[in-house]
């Protein structure tokens, strides 16, 4: 099950190809933004069965198209995440969810949502500092999803997806592991990409004082996975990877965390 802590010195480094997305991601697209009762999710809906929005290469089997995207966030700056690094967490967290057409087989990307109140100078080198295009639009994305009060309400807006991920790919963690909210389907590819981008304080207030306080799942216990990593230098933590790797901690759950 996902989300996972991702305890850093327990992971395996394993080299991938780049990532490589479609032209469409540069282009401005209407997307349909719904109030689902678990998160707001944005879905591009296809005129003329046109597939876009597709991602290949990162380690992943042939070609994965887009099926929606959506946040997760907590009640202040200093929780909302859904996975963690070394049992820090980030003010939220985007998910991206794509599928293989062909085979059926789910793939989800994380990146990580840090505020400006909680940015650590020391690892500016390893933080994508947002741009103006993207920053903007951010604010124009929460601006109108912010009005969706209530459940199965949507309204139809348009984006660049390109702007919103941002263009920090170089480094990420693999695991298998499920979707975060019912029905937690298993068998899902995860992407955690190491660098996050950062937002403004007033644009996560707006979600937590109009949609839901906080929206997140705890960290699932790890079992048997692997977790890899595409890149090669790794800090290590304090205690030794044995320890590290067979230390059940004690705060995990299987409970989700919505609060209005």
């Amino acid at each position: 099950q996902s989300p996972i802590n991702i305890r850093t010195a327990c992971t395996i480094y394993q080299s991938f190809e780049p990532f490589h997305f479609s032209q469409d991601y540069n282009v401005s697209h209407n997307f349909t933004l719904l109030n689902n009762g678990h998160s707001i999710l944005a879905r591009y809906s296809p005129e003329n069965n046109e597939t876009l929005f597709q991602v290949t290469g990162g380690g992943l089997n042939g070609t994965f198209d887009f099926l929606n995207f959506h946040l997760h966030w907590g009640q202040n700056y200093k929780s909302g995440s859904e996975h963690q690094i070394n049992s820090k967490k980030y003010a939220g967290e985007i998910h991206i969810v794509y599928v293989n057409r062909r085979t059926r087989q789910l793939a989800a990307i994380a990146i990580f949502m840090q505020s400006n109140r909680s940015i650590d100078l020391n690892e500016t080198k390893n933080t994508y500092q947002i741009e103006n295009t993207t920053l903007n639009e951010w604010k124009r994305y929460f601006s109108t999803a912010r009005t969706l009060q209530y459940s199965n309400i949507s309204i139809v807006l348009s984006l660049n997806l390109a702007k919103l991920m941002g263009n920090n790919f170089n480094e990420f963690w693999r695991y298998q592991g499920s979707l975060t909210t019912p029905p937690c389907t298993e068998n899902i590819i995860w992407t955690v990409f190491k660098a996050p981008i950062i937002f403004t304080e007033n644009e996560l207030n707006s979600f937590r004082k109009n949609i839901f306080i906080e929206d997140y799942r705890g960290p699932q216990l790890l079992y048997n996975r692997t977790v890899y990593r595409n890149f090669v230098n790794e800090t290590k933590l304090s205690i030794s990877d044995y320890n590290c790797c067979l230390k059940d901690l004690k705060n995990y759950t299987n409970n989700f965390s919505i609060r209005q």
